[in-house]
C-alpha cells in the first residue's frame, strides 16, 4: 500500500507557495477594486440566515483562509498544484462575472458595542476593504474547498477537512456571506474541480 504522504512533494515547495501568494494578492486587489465600480442591487438574506448568530470571534477562523492558500500550494505535488491553480483561476473569473452582473447587498451587524477592541478594529478594517457587495458565489468558500482538495492526500486530511469546514462556516457567523452565497461557492468549487480533475489525476497515490 502506498504511503499516505506520497501525494506530496518531499518538502514544502516555496516557489509554488510564492506563486499562490502573489495570485492571492492580485485577486484581492481586483476583488476590492471591483466593489468601487458597482452598486449593490440584490439581497439574498433568507429566514435561515437570520437564525444564524453573529459571532465576532469567528474572525480568527475566517482569516485562516489566507495562510491556507499558500500552504496548500506549498505541499501539493506539481500536478495537484497545477489543478489547484487552474481551478482557482476559473472560479475567480466566474465569480467576478457574477459579482459584476448580480451585485449583492449583505447587511452587516453593528460592532460598536463589542467588548474585544482588537476584534472590533479588525472587523472594521475588514469591512472597509470588503464591502457588502461581492457576495455570490462566495470566493472565500470556493477557494477554501479547492485548497482542501489540493491537501486531501495528506496524513491528517480529517484536520484539513475540519479546518476548511470551519472557515466556510465562519463566513456565515461573521455575516460575510449568506447561505445562498456559501452554496454557490461550494457548487462553483465542485464545477471547477471537475473541470480540472485530469490535471491532478497523475498526482494520486497508488493503492
Amino acid at each position: 500500500m502506498g504511503k499516505p504522504l506520497q501525494h506530496l512533494t518531499p518538502g514544502p515547495n516555496y516557489r509554488q507557495a510564492l506563486v499562490a501568494l502573489l495570485g492571492l494578492l492580485l485577486g484581492l486587489s481586483i476583488f476590492i477594486g471591483l466593489q468601487r465600480l458597482i452598486t449593490p442591487r440584490y439581497n439574498w438574506v433568507t429566514p435561515l440566515d437570520q437564525l444564524i448568530p453573529f459571532i465576532a470571534q469567528s474572525w480568527w477562523v475566517y482569516v485562516l483562509f489566507f495562510p491556507l492558500v499558500p500552504l496548500a500550494a506549498a505541499y501539493a505535488s506539481a500536478d495537484a498544484f497545477r489543478a489547484f491553480r487552474n481551478a482557482t483561476g476559473i472560479a475567480f473569473a466566474v465569480a467576478i462575472l457574477c459579482f459584476w452582473l448580480f451585485p449583492e447587498f449583505i447587511p452587516r451587524p453593528d460592532i460598536g458595542s463589542l467588548d474585544n477592541a482588537f476584534v472590533q478594529q479588525r472587523l472594521s478594517r475588514l469591512w472597509q476593504l470588503d464591502r457588502a457587495s461581492n457576495g455570490c458565489p462566495s470566493l472565500h468558500v470556493a477557494v477554501t474547498c479547492l485548497a482542501c482538495r489540493a491537501l486531501w492526500r495528506v496524513r491528517y486530511r480529517w484536520l484539513v477537512g475540519l479546518g476548511g469546514l470551519l472557515i466556510c462556516l465562519s463566513t456565515l457567523t461573521l455575516k460575510q456571506h449568506t447561505l445562498i452565497d456559501v452554496a454557490g461557492g461550494v457548487l462553483l468549487a465542485l464545477a471547477c474541480a471537475l473541470a480540472t480533475q485530469t490535471q491532478g489525476s497523475s498526482a494520486r497515490a497508488p493503492a
